[in-house]
């Protein structure tokens, strides 16, 4: 199934699930609220059926037969509508107008991040989460927020990305070093294939974006799992998202899905529709 691409510049997602649904739902409203470059596109699986008041804000819906956990990232580069796509994780808020990240982006036909930050908005230079990419000296991609174009070597990636998901036993068992994964999640097939194809290509080191502020527990160094209990979110009448006091400036990895509760969804709603 590959879609015509119809529209220039654009953010997708994934979502099967109402809850997924819900969560990227709230990403669009978030991206209308803060970029005058906010196309927004969904990906769906037939059984997720999207209500009438979120086609208001979804500028596609696109439904395929069925979705597997991580494979579908592998068709993004045939679903998206957009010549130019921001592909990002359901689970995310934007935060602040960012259309001044397409121009660097585009520095490269597909552009990871690779440096993420915690919510003080400092670099997590700590590699013990990643500890198998430093081992292996794999490109640090983070998916959560990623750029690419459409054409021929960005096909190229997509297609190095299927080949590493579908032989993963290979890449686990003869390639890699200290492989914990038992199957190949998104960020791991996408390292590994940014990898093998030249990890250069894939970022920017001269620019401090793409980036994301990622809230899992150790990233920030919670005491456990829920990053809400360690600290206070507010939402200002200005719609600026505070985490203890820090203004929130760069894309907002919640990661609890119970995160996107109808309160929030409201006062986003009200700003735009």
């Amino acid at each position: 199934m590959r879609i015509q691409k119809t529209r220039e510049q654009g953010y997708l997602t994934f979502a099967q699930g109402k809850q997924y649904l819900q969560c990227a739902y709230l990403l669009a409203l978030s991206v209308k609220t803060n970029c005058k470059i906010n196309d927004f596109a969904v990906i769906v699986d037939a059984a997720t059926v999207v209500p009438e008041h979120m086609l208001c804000v979804f500028d596609e819906v696109i439904t395929i037969p069925t979705m597997a956990p991580f494979a579908n990232e592998c068709l993004a580069w045939e679903l998206t509508p957009f010549k130019e796509t921001f592909k990002v994780e359901s689970d995310m808020l934007i935060t602040s107008n960012i259309d001044h990240w397409w121009a660097g982006a585009r520095l490269r036909n597909v552009c990871f991040t690779t440096q993420v930050r915690n919510y003080r908005g400092e670099v997590v230079e700590d590699n013990q989460h990643r500890k198998m990419w430093h081992e292996n000296n794999l490109c640090n991609a983070y998916n959560g927020f990623m750029y690419f174009r459409h054409c021929v070597e960005s096909k190229q990636f997509f297609d190095k990305c299927q080949q590493v998901f579908d032989n993963f036993d290979l890449y686990k068992n003869k390639i890699l070093s200290n492989c914990r994964h038992d199957t190949a999640d998104t960020d791991v097939f996408m390292s590994i294939a940014a990898t093998e194809l030249g990890s250069e290509d894939y970022y920017v080191p001269t620019l401090d974006y793409p980036t994301f502020t990622h809230m899992k527990q150790h990233i920030n160094n919670f005491s456990n799992d829920d990053w809400r209990d360690a600290c206070h979110w507010t939402l200002t009448d200005d719609m600026i998202f505070c985490v203890n006091g820090y203004a929130q400036t760069r894309p907002f990895h919640y990661f609890h899905k119970d995160f996107c509760n109808p309160e929030l969804l409201a006062r986003y709603e009200q700003r735009i529709l």
